[in-house]
């Protein structure tokens, strides 16, 4: 018989997107590409890793916004640009064994909808979305 997990000792790794369910790019991708992604995986976050894995930045639909609503250049010159250069650096992250109630309310404090989550070593391992933890 199976038991259900009581609320309390959720963790994140038990509401976790896995690393295919969500768009990893590397530093060096383009806006056009790291875009392209996002649309494939429908989902308005994009996290980039170095070459060994480490998180190293993020990209939501709210950098993208601001990007247009503030950037002079020609959307065809920003498409071939690193998108990283968009985003946000050391981004706040999560651990896979964080407790999930505590992590809505750090969500929900920090106005945050996509939370990286990342081993001890800070490489990225999942990403938890305010849609999993709520």
């Amino acid at each position: 018989m199976d038991q259900i997990m009581s609320t309390e000792k959720l963790t994140a790794k038990n509401k976790m997107k896995s690393l295919s369910e969500f768009p990893v790019m590397s530093e060096s991708d383009s806006l056009k590409k790291t875009l392209d992604t996002m649309t494939q995986k429908r989902l308005g976050v994009a996290c980039f890793v170095d070459k060994n894995g480490k998180l190293i930045g993020l990209l939501t639909d709210g950098d993208l916004r601001g990007l247009l609503l503030t950037n002079q250049s020609p959307l065809p010159a920003l498409l071939v640009n690193d998108a990283i250069e968009f985003g946000t650096r050391n981004p706040e992250t999560a651990q896979a064994d964080d407790q999930l109630i505590e992590l809505a309310k750090k969500m929900n404090q920090k106005q945050l909808w996509d939370l990286p989550v990342v081993n001890q070593k800070g490489h990225l391992v999942g990403l938890l979305h305010r849609h999993d933890v709520s």
